[in-house]
């Protein structure tokens, strides 16, 4: 049933309906076809996370700083709805019996590339946050011992109190800052390169469809979390595969949560 209804740019209505909480699965396997049938894009486009993942880790290996590597993965959570733009045309593009090519590739249809990109700044804006809290965090955790720059940080974070402080508070406000960008930009990111519609707008109906469907919703994220996971132990070679595997069933979650109103 449609409870929540939205005029869009094109003249059409756009309404946002409720899904059963297992709904994530049906998502997942549709996905998994979608890559299937497209992986050797799938793949190009999983080597982006994974090469900018290798950079940001090695930049922390050496700084000496490799504890922050669960920041790394919070900051893939939050940018990776913008990065996935190429699995969501992909996926539309099957769905529309058309051609896929590396050119399409490359330059996927974006129906709001300005909004999708106002959308992505405040994507940006919360993990710039994230980046300050956790730095703040870390100073203020390490104050207690000695001087951040001459401190052991691995030794610091997991075998003095303080460090595993540090770990417990950041992993709280991490999450939460995650939770926040997975809500206003699971849905909003695919309608944007979908539909004409405003980002404010986008949002609001990505707001709303995970208020009504929490169920779902939270598994889905719930299975984001542990695939990432599983690509960490993985030293993120699992993203090639996860990545556009996700990116295509978070397509197929907007498309069953909106749907046109005549």
């Amino acid at each position: 049933m449609t409870s929540y209804q939205v005029a869009l740019a094109d003249d059409q209505t756009l309404g946002v309906r409720h899904v059963p909480p297992d709904a994530h699965w049906r998502w997942l396997a549709l996905g998994w076809v979608d890559f299937k049938a497209s992986w050797r894009y799938g793949v190009l486009i999983g080597l982006v996370p994974v090469l900018a993942a290798w950079i940001m880790v090695i930049g922390l290996w050496r700084l000496g700083m490799l504890g922050f590597i669960p920041a790394v993965c919070g900051a893939f959570a939050l940018v990776g709805p913008i990065l996935a733009i190429g699995c969501y045309d992909i996926s539309r593009r099957l769905a529309a019996g058309e051609t896929i090519n590396l050119k399409a590739i490359l330059r996927p249809r974006i129906a709001s590339p300005g909004q999708a990109a106002v959308i992505g700044f405040v994507l940006m804006f919360i993990l710039i946050v994230w980046a300050r809290l956790a730095s703040m965090i870390f100073a203020l955790a390490s104050s207690a011992r000695q001087p951040a720059a001459s401190l052991d940080f691995m030794t610091f974070t997991l075998q003095t109190p303080e460090g595993l402080t540090m770990i417990a508070v950041g992993t709280v406000v991490g999450a939460g800052l995650a939770a926040i960008g997975y809500v206003v930009s699971v849905v909003s990111i695919p309608l944007a390169a979908d539909r004409k519609i405003d980002a404010m707008t986008a949002m609001m109906v990505s707001v709303m469809a995970v208020s009504r469907s929490k169920g779902a919703m939270i598994s889905f994220a719930f299975s984001i979390a542990i695939l990432v996971g599983i690509s960490l132990a993985t030293g993120f070679l699992a993203l090639i595969i996860v990545f556009p595997w996700l990116g295509h069933a978070t397509w197929h979650g907007y498309k069953a949560v909106t749907e046109d109103i005549a």
